[in-house]
C-alpha cells in the first residue's frame, strides 16, 4: 500500500478506518483501547491543525506536536489493521474495509503446447548415423 503523507489523506484514512471498525462488532471489544487511542489522535490532529493554521507565532512547536500525533496515530492504525487481519482472517474480503488487501488465490496461466501434427517453424536437422 502506498504511503499516506498529507494531513487530509491521513485524517480521511483514519475516519474510514474507525467507521470500518464500528461495523465489525467482533473487533470492537478487542480493539477498544486502540480505537479510543486513534479517536484521540484524530481529535488531536484535527485540533492542532486548526491551531496551526490560525497561529503564525509558535507554528514550529505546533508542527512538532502535530507530527508526534500523526506518528502515534499511524502506529495505532497499523495495530488495528494487524488485529483485524488476525481476527477476520487474512483471506477475508472484509479486510478491504480496513484498507488491507486480502490474500487471494493466484490464477495460473494455462500452458500453451505447440501442435503435435502440423508444420513447425523450426528447421529440421537430420543427422547420419555412422555405419550406414
Amino acid at each position: 500500500m502506498a504511503s499516506i503523507n498529507s494531513y487530509a489523506d491521513i485524517v480521511q484514512d483514519w475516519v474510514s478506518l474507525l467507521a470500518a471498525l464500528k461495523e465489525s462488532a467482533e473487533l470492537e471489544t478487542t480493539l477498544s483501547t486502540e480505537r479510543l487511542g486513534l479517536e484521540q489522535a484524530l481529535a488531536d490532529v484535527q485540533s492542532l491543525k486548526v491551531r496551526q493554521q490560525s497561529q503564525a507565532a509558535g507554528r514550529q512547536e505546533l508542527t512538532q506536536q502535530l507530527k508526534d500525533a500523526v506518528v502515534r496515530g499511524k502506529a495505532l492504525a497499523i495495530t488495528i489493521r494487524a488485529v483485524a487481519k488476525g481476527k477476520i482472517g487474512y483471506r477475508n474480503e472484509r479486510l478491504v474495509h480496513f484498507n488491507v488487501a486480502p490474500v487471494r488465490h493466484r490464477v495460473r496461466k494455462p500452458v500453451v503446447k505447440p501442435p503435435v501434427d502440423g508444420p513447425t517453424d523450426e528447421p529440421v536437422i537430420e543427422t547420419k548415423k555412422p555405419g550406414f
